[in-house]
């Protein structure tokens, strides 16, 4: 063999240009030679480098088998299921109670850039109207909203469930995702009527059956009302009456020798110093907070002491997420800020938004008085809700001296007292139910439901009690107390449906204007106290001029003396004055609604019931219709008022992002609102 050749590959030949060749005509077996390219080709084959890249490889298709087949994130463009999750949304604390509280901001992305500004926000608490800092507070700015992730393998081995948050297409548009709560199931009719959802079997003559939600569900659905932790100093300086107050029956003012109420920055202490023999002794609820001239007031150091300690207002669905305050962006900025700004990872961590010019004139921070026009909410309505709420809660941190004998959680609902009393000696709790001198029984024919309970006199605890959707419920120190009998309820043969209103009979009875009480036989203190509502389903099928309850012709043909083009703001105000209750006309004007589900079909609500666009009016598309496609499937379900199973998704399971802080540090974790949806 040629020496020049010896390690040239077997069966190649040098070429005229010295290069090699393949010659298929040689056969042996020497050492084979592979060409740079075809020994790189190999070597990325067998080494390292291959594994990395298939790595890369399996993993990407991983990732997209996750994505179309396991879970997906998703965002909240919007606030329908505030307060659960939020929407692009403000932040505030507010600056005279302290609370933290949440308003929507998605008047602000619809368009390219900004056409209106949220400047403001009121308080769920004190109800004071906050104003936003927006050229000097970082944490002012608008932020995107909640980011969770979505099971879409839930449904593929159960049905969903009821109470569920799930995410599916959107029936009017398969290309748009939806979020919502599940409440109606396949082959049951759902009938929404004063805030409450009842059920019964399709096409059965049944009685409509209400449904209950259960406790974990019913805790995270639940909307503030009143935290006496969180004590305006302004107000207590002024000394404007507590919320809450001493009562016994009779009373026209409160009672020198029960309840001593004390505030300051840390709360509210009610201390109660009383011989045993002396029976009861009340402290009850009463539902006001100061208008904007006695906040004016309070700020000029003035005396607020002449308000009436027993004044008080209905409980209404007042949402914190609707109360923002907007303006033009023009009475802003000399230029509008764009609604996204910057990359995908900007826009994750910190919303995106931004890029306008403040006007010279634009005084940040300052009262919002300095706005020629501007509007609480959508209708000028956000400073209050639009509905009577009678479904409430009630928490307090109770602590008793050694010889107290009974603590009583009272609820007060459409004038029908719902007790849970305790006796401090053996921790035994009794529920009851009395209208009017009258007891009624709870299912299954049981007069009073007892449980034991840890509460003994000379202890510290924390005691929630509620009454939701027919059923009371018991917790002693976050634990669910387990009574010997249903303590569910019929309440509609207590009080049917045109007997549902608010009760006031007077300060000395005043019922609902004071609709939530703590008793004690003995010495006690409360050391702190909370009171909360339940959700109120709004029973429309028509979205036009906003999502409430009323029949408008109804309240015209009553004789209320409304003027339709501001009636809502009138009808807050009748709601705040418990001695017109009993004459106004919206009470038969309230509507119920009734949705008929087949096979297969579901229907779903968003939790902030008067801003969702949900299955009982899908963004005007039951009004004025789908634009017609090519493909006619697609609008198949344009018109229905449920989701049919082929549209779901998948179950909401976590949010894994909400917004971050923008200080002290920006893109600043928000990890207390990492949570499990539920």
């Amino acid at each position: 063999m040629n020496r020049r050749n010896k390690n040239r590959p077997s069966g190649q030949r040098d070429d005229q240009n010295g290069g090699n060749q393949p010659d298929g005509n040689d056969a042996g077996g020497d050492e084979v030679k592979l060409s740079p390219a075809a020994a790189r080709a190999q070597e990325i084959r067998t080494g390292a480098q291959r594994e990395t890249v298939e790595a890369f490889v399996v993993a990407f298709i991983l990732a997209l088998l996750f994505r179309a087949f396991l879970a997906e994130a998703f965002v909240i463009p919007t606030g329908s299921m505030a307060p659960t999750l939020m929407g692009a949304h403000k932040e505030i604390d507010c600056d005279r109670c302290g609370q933290r509280f949440r308003i929507g901001a998605s008047w602000e992305q619809r368009g390219p850039v900004t056409e209106n500004v949220v400047v403001g926000g009121v308080c769920p608490n004190c109800r004071h109207a906050n104003s936003l800092d927006l050229r000097n507070e970082a944490n002012d700015a608008t932020f995107s909203g909640d980011r969770i992730l979505v099971s879409k393998f839930s449904y593929a081995l159960s049905d969903p469930e009821r109470w569920d948050v799930i995410v599916f297409k959107f029936p009017g548009n398969p290309k748009q995702n939806y979020i919502k709560r599940l409440v109606g199931l396949p082959e049951e009719t759902v009938t929404l009527r004063h805030g409450d959802v009842y059920a019964r079997p399709t096409g059965s003559q049944d009685a409509d059956q209400i449904l209950r939600k259960p406790d974990r569900t019913l805790l995270s659905m639940r909307h503030l009302v009143y935290d006496s932790d969180h004590q305006s100093p302004e107000l207590i300086q002024a000394d404007y009456p507590s919320r809450f107050q001493p009562w016994r029956p009779g009373a026209t003012q409160p009672p020198q020798d029960s309840w001593q109420v004390s505030r300051d920055g840390d709360g509210m202490t009610a201390r109660l110093d009383t011989a045993p023999a002396s029976g009861t002794q009340w402290l009850r609820y009463y539902h006001r907070w100061p208008s904007q001239s006695q906040w004016d007031q309070a700020d000029q150091g003035l005396s607020l002491a002449s308000v009436d300690p027993y004044s008080s207002r209905a409980i209404t669905d007042f949402y914190q997420y609707n109360s923002f305050a907007i303006v033009e962006a023009g009475a802003i900025y000399n230029t509008k800020p764009a609604t996204f700004r910057g990359n995908g990872l900007s826009r994750m961590l910190g919303g995106g938004y931004g890029g306008g010019e403040f006007r010279d004139d634009f005084q940040s921070g300052g009262d919002l008085d300095q706005f020629s026009r501007y509007q609480f909410g959508t209708y000028q309505t956000g400073t209050d809700g639009m509905h009577w709420v009678g479904d409430l809660m009630i928490q307090a941190d109770i602590e008793t001296d050694a010889d107290a004998k009974t603590a009583t959680l009272e609820l007060v609902e459409s004038g029908v007292q719902f007790r849970c009393d305790i006796d401090l000696s053996d921790g035994t709790a009794k529920l009851s139910i009395v209208r009017d001198g009258q007891s009624f029984a709870f299912d299954d024919d049981v007069a009073t439901p007892s449980a034991s309970t840890s509460v003994r006199a000379g202890g510290r605890h924390q005691i929630r009690f509620s009454n939701f959707d027919d059923q009371l419920l018991l917790w002693v120190d976050g634990d669910l107390v387990s009574f010997d009998s249903p303590t569910s309820y019929a309440g509609l043969s207590i009080v049917p449906f045109d007997q549902r209103r608010p009760r006031f009979d007077g300060p000395g009875n005043p019922l609902d204007a004071a609709p939530a009480a703590i008793g004690v036989d003995g010495a006690a203190t409360v050391h702190q106290v909370r009171i909360d509502r339940d959700k109120y389903y709004v029973a429309t099928t028509d979205s036009r001029g906003g999502v409430h309850d009323y029949d408008l012709r109804l309240v015209s043909e009553v004789g209320g003396a409304m003027d339709m083009s501001g009636w809502g703001p009138q009808l807050q105000a009748r709601l705040a004055d418990p001695e017109s209750w009993e004459n106004l006309s919206i009470w038969n004007a309230r509507r119920s609604a009734e949705f008929v589900m087949e096979k297969d079909q579901f229907f779903p609500m968003g939790d902030n019931s008067p801003e969702s666009l949900d299955a009982r009016c899908w963004a005007g598309t039951k009004e004025f219709g789908q634009p017609r496609s090519v493909d006619e499937d697609a609008y198949l379900y344009s018109e229905a008022h449920y989701v049919p199973r082929d549209l779901l998704v998948g179950k909401a399971l976590l949010v894994f992002w909400p917004h971050p802080w923008n200080r002290p540090i920006p893109f600043t974790p928000n990890f207390k609102r990492m949570k499990l949806i539920r």
